[in-house]
């Protein structure tokens, strides 16, 4: 019996030890395996930090070439305004432009301003071109319906009249009326 007993505890020592080896070898493969998928992640991880920069960069560079079109085109409206300011007031020219600006439709009143600019002078025989760069149509119709009427300027779109008598012609828009502007012709 003794040997029996000692046969037993042998082969339980035998099999503990390879249950323990075992063991060991899955512990320490699992941790090579999660020591490789934090290098992984770490990887990754860095890679997208690189990414984002690369994106943050970009971004900002977009942004600052917007920036500095929008600065262009502000400069170029303010040289625009500027030469149109220029001018003295009343001095006639040969012809004259006159804008009419965004939103004049839904501004009631708007004057001045519904025109741009509202008062203009040209020589006799000159011509006055409105710009509409409103969304909504408009007209510039002289107040006695017979100086000149420009029917119908739709958005983006523009007309001319051109004027020989000298004198005042007041004018509207003959959809919004209360969009007001004169033309002196001299």
């Amino acid at each position: 019996m003794n040997t029996k007993l000692l046969a037993s505890i042998a082969v339980f020592a035998l099999v503990t030890s390879l249950v323990a080896s075992s063991m060991t070898s899955v512990y320490a493969e699992d941790t090579k395996v999660a020591d490789k998928k934090a290098k992984m992640d770490m990887k990754m991880d860095a890679k997208k930090m690189k990414m984002d920069k690369k994106m943050d960069d970009k971004k900002a560079k977009m942004d600052k070439k917007m920036d500095d079109k929008k600065a262009k085109m502000d400069k170029k409206t303010d040289a625009k305004m500027a030469k149109k300011d220029a001018a003295p007031a009343g001095a006639a020219t040969n012809d004259a432009t006159v804008e009419i600006p965004k939103g004049v439709a839904t501004k009631n009143p708007c004057t001045p301003g519904c025109y741009s600019p509202d008062t203009v002078t040209v020589k006799a025989g000159g011509k006055v071109t409105w710009k509409n760069m409103d969304n909504a149509a408009h007209t510039a119709t002289s107040t006695d319906g017979k100086a000149f009427d420009t029917s119908l300027i739709n958005a983006g779109a523009s007309a001319s009249a051109t004027l020989s008598t000298a004198g005042s012609y007041p004018y509207m828009c003959s959809l919004h009326p209360w969009m007001q502007g004169t033309v002196t012709v001299q």
